[in-house]
């Protein structure tokens, strides 16, 4: 690899560093929980429940936390509507 370079070759002098991008993600990570913010509101004023807000505000993705175990007795989810 060296061979296609030549031997005063500055890779730093490629890249010139802009000095306001550490503003600017500042800017951009307020302007997102803003965001998230005025989402969960607007989703409370149009009735939506907590747990429902909750798994907005986490992305949608289910976890370990979703899972809903039966307890002793109880048909499970996958069970219901089937005939024994």
């Amino acid at each position: 690899m060296d061979a296609r370079f030549s031997d005063t070759y500055d890779p730093q002098s490629d890249v010139l560093p802009e000095e306001d991008d550490w503003d600017m993600a500042v800017e951009e990570f307020r302007d997102r929980q803003k965001w998230k913010q005025q989402g969960a509101e607007r989703l409370r004023a149009a009735g939506f429940t907590e747990e429902e807000i909750k798994k907005w505000e986490k992305g949608g993705e289910r976890d370990h936390n979703d899972v809903r175990w039966a307890k002793v007795g109880e048909s499970r989810e996958w069970d219901k509507g089937k005939a024994v």
